[in-house]
């Protein structure tokens, strides 16, 4: 099944709400509940285990598709999370989860084989010290597969202890202050958390960005680096060959006399020097021998010489 059935699927089946549902009655506030807001109750093994889950592997998003019910009761959405189901086979890395679709078919056959009575009310995942939000991928996610009312993101960080829910308010993804964790009746509720209170009322999305960015900049400055390498290199070979050509051009022609003198001498090319400035030094005229200059030092464009380059010029007999 792939994932747009599985949407399909999703959306057809859970489209009203049951308002036979029993709301918990032994249930405790973390954070603050808002009156408007959607009312998330989460059982609490399913914390725990989720808790425990998360904190499996820390070098990667972590991710599973929550299970329950729905409620409309006085005017409020009321959500209760009651069974999960780890998603497996998909493609993760230290900043990203991507659910594939062995992900959805396993996920789809183990809910057929566990809780089939029950509704998808929504996605859990993690952000390994890099606090409580939704990033632009995130948000594609929900929007495109838990995007009814009822659906709600979990987000855990099990580093830095925050965790955190988002829900649909007025067609827009928005964090929830607080929620609540519920169990039967006369079950204790027992919960260790050190920062919950706080449930990232300060989140941290510069972490995740910022290494996207240290890490676009680290290829950039690499590229930029082997770059200039290349240029380098190519500048050192253009010489090199140059000086070996006119090596042996020079060899030859200096061997050869024109009225008992050599036709060329060498001339090495200083700091801020063209062909033009070099001729007017050389009391040569720079029109009527460029093309003589090029052609003997293997110059293909005359304004692309360089400091230390040699190139033979011709030499002008002086007149007594």
């Amino acid at each position: 099944m792939d994932n747009k059935e599985f949407e399909v699927e999703v959306q057809e089946t859970q489209i009203n709400a049951d308002n036979s549902v029993q709301l918990p009655l032994n249930f405790l506030a973390f954070g603050e509940v808002e009156n408007d807001d959607v009312k998330v109750y989460i059982k609490q093994d399913v914390y725990k285990k989720l808790e425990k889950m998360s904190s499996s592997d820390t070098t990667k998003e972590l991710g599973s598709i929550i299970f329950g019910e729905y409620a409309e009761e006085l005017g409020r959405t009321h959500v209760i999370i009651s069974d999960y189901i780890e998603a497996k086979y998909t493609d993760a890395s230290a900043a990203t989860l991507t659910f594939t679709h062995e992900t959805w078919d396993y996920v789809h056959k183990e809910h057929e084989k566990l809780c089939p009575e029950k509704k998808i009310i929504g996605w859990q995942h993690t952000h390994p010290n890099y606090g409580i939000f939704l990033s632009n991928y995130d948000m594609f996610i929900q929007e495109n597969f838990f995007n009814l009312p009822f659906q709600v993101a979990y987000v855990i960080d099990p580093i830095q202890n925050i965790r955190g829910f988002f829900q649909w308010k007025n067609g827009k993804i928005e964090k929830l202050k607080g929620y609540y964790i519920y169990d039967e009746i006369g079950k204790p509720i027992k919960i260790e958390q050190k920062k919950v209170e706080k449930v990232d009322k300060t989140p941290r999305k510069t972490s995740k960005v910022l290494i996207s960015i240290i890490s676009l900049l680290c290829v950039a400055c690499l590229a930029l680096g082997y770059s200039l390498l290349s240029i380098k290199n190519d500048y050192q070979d253009r010489l090199e060959k140059q000086d070996e050509k006119i090596g042996e051009i020079n060899a030859s022609l200096l061997e050869k006399q024109h009225d008992g003198e050599p036709l060329f001498e060498r001339y090495t090319v200083k700091k801020g020097e063209n062909l033009y400035i070099i001729c007017l030094k050389k009391g040569i005229d720079y029109e009527a021998n460029l093309k003589i200059i090029m052609a003997q030092s293997g110059i293909k464009n005359a304004d692309e010489i360089y400091e230390g380059q040699n190139i033979l010029l011709p030499i002008v007999k002086k007149t007594e």
